[in-house]
Parts: C-alpha cells; sequence; structure tokens
C-alpha cells in the first residue's frame, strides 16, 4: 500500500485526489476543501478541483498584506505547514460562511475570491467550535455553532449567525457547572429540529434537541459516557449516534453506537439500543442520498480503553449492519494547530451515492491528503 492509495474490503477502492488538502463539506454535486486560507471547489462529475475564495489578510496595510504573503508562499508552507482553516460551510442558498479567527462570509455569485470578514460585538470573543460542529437550520437558513473550549471556567454560548443580515448573537448559554462545552449541533430534516451535544464528564455528557431555534431548550438524555456524543444522523423512526468516550474515560467505556425511537411529537419512545461496538470515538457521521450512513472512529494517544491504535472509516448501507473498511495506523505528524490523535476527517452535508471524500489525519499513509473512495 503506498500514500496513493488505501486498502479498502471487496467492491470499495480508495485513491488520493490531492495533497495537502482537508475536505469540510459536501453535496450530491460538489465538495468543498482547504488548503491553508483557501477554499476549493471538487466537482464529482469530472474529478476536477478549482479555486473559491480565501479569506483576506489579517491586517489590511502593505506591511500586513506582505506578511500574509510571504505566509501564503510555497516555500514557508513546506517548511512550516499549516493547519489550514478549522470550519468552511456552504448554505442552501450558496453562501460559503468560513469560521477562522471570526466569522468570514463568501457570497453566492461574487465576482473577487475575498470573503468578508464580519463584525461581531460579542463580549468575550466567540471561541470557535469543534469541527463539524455548525448546523444551519432548514427553514430559517440560520446557522447554530457552540463554543468549544478546555480548561476554562466560563459559561459556554450558543451563537446563531445569519448569513442574509449577517448578523451574530448568543441564543442560549449554558453554566460551566452544566457543561464543559459544545461538541456539535446537528439540523434534523425530519422534524425540523435541532440537536446538541455536550461534554464531557457523566453529569456534563447529554444530548439536547429545540423545535423553536433556541427558544427552549429539552434534554433528550444525559448523565453517562453513553450520552457524550459529537456525530448524531437521524431517519423518519429515530436518532442514532456514536459515544465519543475519550481518553478521559475510564477503560471499561469502550466506544458503541446507540440508536432511540422516537415517537410523533419527537420525544424518546424508549431506552437506548445497542447497534455496534466500535473501540475508538466517533467524531464524525456523514449520511449519503442513498440513505446509507459513513463514519470515522479516532485514536485518541494515552487512552485507558485496550482498542487499535488506529483511525478507521465504517459503513452501514441502508438495510445492512455496520461493518468496518478502513484502517490506518497511527503515526503523530507534528503540525502547528493539529492535535495528536490520529483521525479521518468526513464532510459535512450530504454525499453522492458511491462517493466519499476524507482526509486523514496523524496517520501513517495519507497524513493530511484528500481521498476519494469509490464503490
Amino acid at each position: 500500500m503506498t500514500e496513493q492509495q488505501h486498502n479498502v474490503d471487496g467492491q470499495y477502492s480508495s485513491k488520493l485526489i490531492e495533497p495537502e488538502m482537508l475536505v469540510h463539506w459536501t453535496d450530491p454535486n460538489s465538495a468543498l476543501c482547504v488548503r491553508d486560507h483557501w477554499v476549493y471547489r471538487y466537482h464529482y462529475q469530472t474529478g476536477t478541483l478549482s479555486k473559491v475564495c480565501r479569506i483576506p489578510p489579517q491586517q489590511p496595510s502593505f506591511s500586513g498584506r506582505l506578511k500574509d504573503a510571504l505566509a501564503r508562499s510555497s516555500l514557508l508552507q513546506w517548511l512550516r505547514p499549516t493547519a489550514g482553516l478549522g470550519h468552511v460551510h456552504q448554505t442552501r442558498g450558496g453562501d460559503i460562511v468560513i469560521i477562522y479567527d471570526r466569522i468570514y462570509l463568501y457570497p453566492a455569485g461574487q465576482n473577487s475570491m475575498m470573503a468578508h470578514a464580519q463584525v461581531s460585538m460579542l463580549t468575550p470573543k466567540a471561541a470557535a467550535p469543534l469541527r463539524g460542529g455548525i448546523a444551519e437550520h432548514g427553514v430559517s437558513g440560520k446557522l447554530y455553532y457552540g463554543e468549544y473550549l478546555n480548561g476554562h471556567s466560563r459559561d459556554i454560548r450558543v451563537i446563531c449567525f445569519d448569513p442574509a443580515t449577517q448578523q451574530q448573537k448568543v441564543c442560549w448559554q449554558f453554566s460551566r457547572s452544566e457543561i464543559k462545552h459544545v461538541h456539535a449541533i446537528h439540523y434534523d430534516p425530519f422534524r425540523n429540529r435541532l440537536w446538541l451535544c455536550s461534554g464531557d464528564t457523566d453529569a456534563e455528557s447529554a444530548i439536547y434537541y429545540t423545535d423553536d431555534e433556541f427558544n427552549t431548550l429539552y434534554c433528550l438524555g444525559r448523565g453517562s459516557q453513553k450520552w457524550r456524543a459529537i456525530a448524531l444522523w437521524f431517519d423518519d423512526t429515530g436518532i442514532e449516534w456514536g459515544m465519543d468516550a475519550g481518553k478521559d474515560a475510564p477503560a471499561e467505556a469502550l466506544n458503541q453506537l446507540y440508536r432511540v425511537e422516537l415517537d410523533a411529537n419527537g420525544a424518546a419512545a424508549g431506552e437506548p439500543v445497542l447497534l455496534q461496538q466500535v473501540g475508538n470515538p466517533v467524531y464524525a457521521a456523514l449520511t449519503v442520498a442513498d440513505g446509507s450512513v459513513w463514519l470515522q472512529t479516532t485514536f485518541e494517544p494515552g487512552r485507558l480503553q485496550s482498542t487499535p491504535e488506529a483511525a478507521a472509516l465504517w459503513h452501514r448501507t441502508a438495510d445492512s449492519s455496520w461493518q468496518q473498511l478502513l484502517s490506518l495506523d497511527y503515526q503523530h505528524q507534528p503540525r502547528r494547530g493539529v492535535s495528536k490523535y490520529g483521525y479521518l476527517l468526513l464532510p459535512k452535508g450530504t454525499a453522492p451515492a458511491g462517493k466519499l471524500l476524507y482526509s486523514p489525519v496523524n496517520c501513517q499513509q495519507g497524513h493530511y491528503g484528500l481521498y476519494l473512495l469509490t464503490y
């Protein structure tokens, strides 16, 4: 096996599309990917990449632009590669929203390639979400994300950004005694509902939901590592998730997939049902246009659980059980702004049937490359 391809089972095949590029968002037609401060679009039908936009220099002065040009140069990127942009989302209207040191907006149809920095009056400055933690409400079009902080003592806020008005505000706030941070917010198209995942201790781990965009918030369940989640996915009768019991969890807390059936009002119709043991934490899941689901598991060095030292990719077809299709051995490859964990980045959104883009990080093969899996 070379870094140009990964060995996968059966009818699946995988190949490298582009080095030094990470996937962030997808729909059945195209995907948004990132290299340094640039956003690219990958076109599934033609298999080509095109430049879309970039964030502007932090300082608009001549010296600021010169400093930015040097930092973006191929030589410096080769000597000191960056982590790249953290969060890229395309709205249903075609606008691109980027969260980095602040929120940036690249409106649909814009001729120039420079995204616009958004003004915020929030105090203190809003912390960024965990990767993949942004949700777009399917009716209002507003974007929601929760702050992800470690080693802090302040309250945690949920931020709402409206691309139409370019306004951002705090729409919910948790006390530090309730949660440590927000893991992710997800939109459920079957119930027109937003779901929120929090962590990390047993008392802090919970799955919440809101049917009115955070005017009210309800708890589906909490109180153990079973409810500690990042990735959720939905169907017309229920909700499923993967546990995120990391290196701070006890040895017996092996990560598993769960399902809860929901009644006609969207409330739990029973207790969580165990679906599959996956071992390592689930950081991301991706639904496919054909109804199947992909998810990945992450290796956290120092974990107490007896699990493989590898990042893995799992697939569930629309009518079968989960199957692990790819496992990449862990290898830390230091890079500014990137954790020591080994994982496979999946995009947010909906993937086309038969194709999956992913990006390995801290893996022996394919670190920080953009890969396409076909089946």
